[in-house]
C-alpha cells in the first residue's frame, strides 16, 4: 500500500486487485454507426409480453455445430455498447462482423486485427468431459479414453457440452453421453430439463459468462439422474436484468434443445435470488416454457424491489450524518427500515470509511453494526440509479464509457422510454411516502423525529445531473477526503442543511424548506407493468419457494420476500395453493429433496407442504398455517413463523402493503389523511401545520392502491 499527498491532500494509490479491475487487453471501442441510444423515446404501452411468445419457428433450428445462433430482433434492434465475454468463458475470441470499428477487436494468431465483434456470436460447438474416480471436477476428454471414469448409479459420469451463441448471449447443454455416439444420442437422458437461472445485479452491455462448472461440477446430482441441464449467460441478471429480453433467450435455448434432442416430459426452473426472479416472470411472460418452479432465496422481481431499496442511501444517510444520537444504535433503525439490524455486526464498507478519515487525520464517523440496507444494498443504487457508474466500465474505450448512459433505466430505455435529455425514465417515486408511519403510530417514533425525518430525506439528482461515484470500491476515485458511502453528493437535500430536532418541537413556522422527494414517470411504471418487468401474481404452475432464513445475519434474500409472492397471488388469483414456502436453517441445502418434491407433485400430484427445517435437516414444522402471522393479519405466529421470524421493507414501514408492488401511491390531503384515521391511535391535528409543511403534496393513501397501474392490464390466456 502507497499514500501520497498530491497537493497535499491524501489518496490511496493503490486499492488492490479487488477495488481496480484490470482492463482486458481488448475494450469495446466504438458503437455501430448510426445507432443513437439518446433519441427520446416514448414508454412502451403494452400489450403485456405474454400475447408475444417467441415463434421459435421463425429461426433454424438446431444450430449446426459450426454455424452461428440467431438474434431475436423482436424487441427492435440489439443495444450498443455490448462487451463480449467469450474469452472469459473459455470459449475464444468471437467472430468478427465489421470491419468499421465498431465493438471488440479480433486478433490473429500474430496479433494482426483482424476486424471487430459488435455482437460477440461465436460458433456451435460440442464438448466432452469426464469426472475421475475420487475427484470433484470434470476434465476435458482426452484422445484415448481414460480408465478412471467415475460411475454413479451405474451411469459414467461422462458429460457432452453443447456450447455457442444465441440472441447474443452464450448458452449451453448439457447432459451424460456416450462419445462414442452420434450427436442426438440421449440414451442417459430422463426426460427432464432443469433450466438453471442465476441471479446478481447487472445492467446490461455485457455478453456475461458462461461457466463450465455450472453446467457440470455444480449440477452432478441432476446429471447423475440422467437430467439435461440449460443454461444461458443472458439468464444471469448480473448480466442484465431485462426480464422480457431473458424470457425470449432462454425460449430460444430451450427451442434449440428441443430440436436437437426432443420434447422434454418436464422443464423445471432452477435459481436463486436473480434467478428466481426469472422464475416468477417466465411463468407469466411465456406460459409453457416451465413447467415448474424452484425459486431459491426469491424476490418477486427486481423493479419492485427498486420502489424501496432506493430509500435504503437516503436512510442511511439521515441516519449516520443529520439524525440524533439514538439512531447510532442500528437496531433502532428497524423501526423506520424495517429490514433487520445488528448493533455489532460489522460491515466492510465502514471499514473502508474508518480507514478514510484515519488517513485524513479525522475520527470515524460510523456507529458500530450495521443494517441490511448498508451492510447487504450498499452499492446497488448507484449500479442502478446512476447514469455515470457501471463496475464494468473498464470493459469499454476511455472515449466510449465516458459517453456512455449507464443505468437499469437506460438499459431498458426501449421499455421505460427515454426523456429529451437523453436519459432513461425512472419509476421510483417517494412523494407523499411518510417514512416512519408505522413506529409513530406504534409510539416507537415521536411526532418531531417523525417531522425531522420527513423533512430531510429528500430523494435522488435527475440523471443528468448526477456525478461519479465517490466510493473507490465501486468508482476507484483514490481521493479519500471527498469518500462517500451513500452517494451523498447525488441526494436532493434539504436547501440551508439539517435542522435540529428541537426546530420540530416549537410550533408550526410559516414557512418550511424541505429537501426535495422524487416524482416518477408515470409512464415508465405502467410501462413495468406492460412489459412484463412486474410478477402480477397470475400463475398457477406449480412453486416450490426455498431459502435459508439469513435475516439474522443481515443478507439481502430476506425471508419476507416470499411473503410478498403470496400475497399476489392470493390478490390477483383468490388464493396462493400453488406455492409452497421451504424455510431452514444453514447448513442444510435442501435443493435436492426439492428437486424430488417437484417431481413428485408433477407426476404424481403429491404436493409438499409448506414447512421449516433446523440445519441438521429435522423437521421444525410443517402444514397450513405455518407461516401465518401479522404480514396475512393471523393473530399469533405460526410454528414456522415464530421459529423465523421476518421483518419488512422501508414502505412497508410507512404504511404500503407487504406485497411490495406499490410504485405511485395516491396522495390526500393532511387534513383529510388525519379525519380517515391513518395516524390512529394517535391524534395528528395538533399538528396538522406542521404535516402541511412537511408533506406540501399530500401523503400517501395505500388504500386506493398503484396509482401507475395501467387499466386493461391483461395476460394472454
Amino acid at each position: 500500500m502507497v499514500l501520497a499527498i498530491p497537493g497535499g491532500q491524501l489518496t490511496l494509490e493503490w486499492l488492490g486487485e479487488e477495488l481496480t479491475p484490470t482492463p482486458p487487453e481488448q475494450l469495446v471501442e466504438a458503437l455501430p454507426t448510426g445507432f443513437n441510444p439518446y433519441l427520446p423515446k416514448a414508454p412502451y404501452g403494452g400489450p403485456h409480453p405474454s400475447f408475444l411468445p417467441l415463434d421459435s419457428s421463425q429461426f433454424a433450428l438446431p444450430v449446426a455445430l459450426g454455424d452461428t445462433g440467431p438474434i431475436d430482433l423482436a424487441l427492435e434492434p440489439p443495444s450498443y455498447p455490448f462487451a463480449c465475454g467469450s474469452l472469459v468463458s473459455d470459449l475464444g475470441q468471437p467472430l468478427v462482423d465489421n470491419q468499421q470499428g465498431a465493438g471488440t477487436p479480433i486478433t490473429g494468431d500474430k496479433g494482426q486485427l483482424l476486424g471487430y465483434s459488435k455482437d460477440c456470436l461465436i460458433k456451435t460447438r460440442v464438448d466432452y468431459f469426464y469426472l475421475p474416480k475420487g475427484q470433484q471436477h470434470f476434465q476435458p476428454w482426452p484422445a484415448a479414453a481414460p480408465a478412471d471414469i467415475a460411475e454413479v448409479g451405474g451411469k459414467p459420469m461422462v458429460v457432452r457440452v453443447e456450447r455457442g451463441s444465441l440472441n447474443r448471449y452464450l448458452y449451453g447443454i448439457a447432459m451424460l453421453a456416450d462419445p462414442k455416439a452420434p450427436l442426438e444420442d440421449s440414451r442417459y437422458w430422463n426426460g427432464g430439463v432443469i433450466f438453471s437461472f442465476k441471479g446478481g445485479v447487472g445492467i446490461g452491455k455485457y455478453q456475461g459468462k458462461l461457466r463450465l462448472a455450472e453446467l457440470t461440477d455444480h449440477r452432478l446430482d441432476q446429471l447423475a439422474k440422467g437430467y439435461a441441464i440449460l443454461a444461458s449467460s443472458g439468464n444471469v441478471t448480473s448480466t442484465h436484468y431485462d426480464l422480457w429480453r431473458a424470457t425470449r433467450t432462454a425460449a430460444l435455448v430451450k427451442a434449440q434443445f428441443v430440436a436437437r434432442y426432443g420434447k422434454p416430459r418436464v422443464t423445471l426452473g432452477l435459481g436463486a435470488s436473480g434467478g428466481a426472479v426469472q422464475q416468477y416472470l417466465i411463468a407469466e411472460l411465456q406460459p409453457g416454457l416451465l413447467d415448474g418452479l424452484l425459486p431459491l432465496y426469491s424476490y418477486p422481481d427486481m423493479v419492485t424491489q427498486s420502489i424501496w431499496a432506493l430509500d435504503c442511501e437516503l436512510l442511511e444517510y439521515y441516519f449516520d450524518m443529520e439524525a440524533g444520537p439514538r439512531w447510532r444504535r442500528q437496531k433502532e433503525r428497524t423501526a423506520v427500515e424495517g429490514l433487520a439490524a445488528s448493533n455489532h455486526r460489522e460491515h466492510r464498507y465502514k471499514r473502508y470509511d474508518d480507514w478514510a478519515q484515519w488517513l485524513n487525520l479525522r475520527s470515524g464517523r460510523l456507529p458500530d453494526g450495521a443494517t441490511e440496507c448498508s451492510a447487504a444494498w450498499r452499492g446497488l443504487t448507484p449500479l442502478t440509479n446512476n447514469p455515470n457508474y457501471y463496475h464494468r466500465r473498464h470493459l469499454f474505450a476511455q472515449a466510449l464509457g465516458s459517453t456512455s448512459r449507464f443505468s437499469y433505466w437506460h438499459d431498458l430505455g426501449y421499455l421505460y422510454g427515454v426523456d429529451g435529455a437523453g436519459y432513461g425514465n425512472r419509476t421510483y417515486d417517494n412523494v407523499g411516502v411518510q417514512y416512519g408511519l408505522e413506529a409513530l403510530r406504534e409510539g416507537r417514533l415521536s411526532v418531531p423525529e417523525f417531522l425531522h425525518l420527513n423533512a430531510h430525506i429528500g430523494g435522488w439528482q435527475p440523471p443528468q445531473h448526477q456525478q461519479q461515484e465517490r466510493l473507490w470500491v465501486l468508482s476507484g476515485d483514490k481521493d479519500l477526503a471527498r469518500l462517500s458511502l451513500w452517494s451523498d453528493h447525488n441526494q436532493q437535500k434539504r436547501p440551508g442543511g439539517p435542522l435540529p430536532l428541537a426546530y420540530f418541537e416549537g410550533p408550526a413556522p410559516a414557512a418550511l424548506d424541505i429537501a426535495r422527494r422524487n416524482s416518477g414517470h408515470t409512464g415508465a411504471m405502467a410501462a413495468a407493468y406492460w412489459g412484463g418487468q412486474v410478477f402480477l401474481g397470475r400463475t398457477r404452475l406449480p412453486i416450490l419457494d426455498v431459502r435459508h432464513y439469513l435475516d439474522p445475519v443481515l443478507d439481502m434474500h430476506h425471508s419476507f420476500a416470499s411473503f410478498s409472492v403470496r400475497q399476489r397471488l392470493e390478490r390477483e388469483q383468490g388464493d396462493s395453493d400453488n406455492l409452497v414456502i421451504w424455510m431452514a436453517e444453514k447448513p442444510l441445502d435442501p435443493t435436492v429433496q426439492a428437486i424430488a418434491a417437484m417431481e413428485a407433485w408433477l407426476s404424481k400430484g403429491q404436493k409438499p407442504q409448506d414447512s421449516c427445517f433446523d440445519g441438521q435437516g429435522l423437521l421444525i414444522a410443517e402444514g397450513k398455517g405455518v407461516w401465518d402471522g401479522a404480514w396475512n393479519g393471523a393473530e399469533k405466529a405460526g410454528a414456522c413463523l415464530d421459529r423465523f421470524p421476518s421483518y419488512s421493507s422501508p414502505r412497508n414501514r410507512a404504511g404500503a402493503p407487504l406485497a411490495g408492488d406499490m410504485f405511485k401511491c395516491a396522495r390526500i390531503p393532511v387534513a383529510q389523511a388525519i379525519d380517515a384515521g391513518l395516524y390512529r391511535p394517535l391524534d395528528m391535528a395538533p399538528y396538522q401545520g406542521w404535516l402541511a409543511l412537511v408533506f406540501p403534496d399530500g401523503v400517501c393513501d395505500y388504500r386506493q392502491g398503484d396509482q401507475a397501474r395501467p387499466a386493461g392490464l391483461v395476460l394472454a390466456p
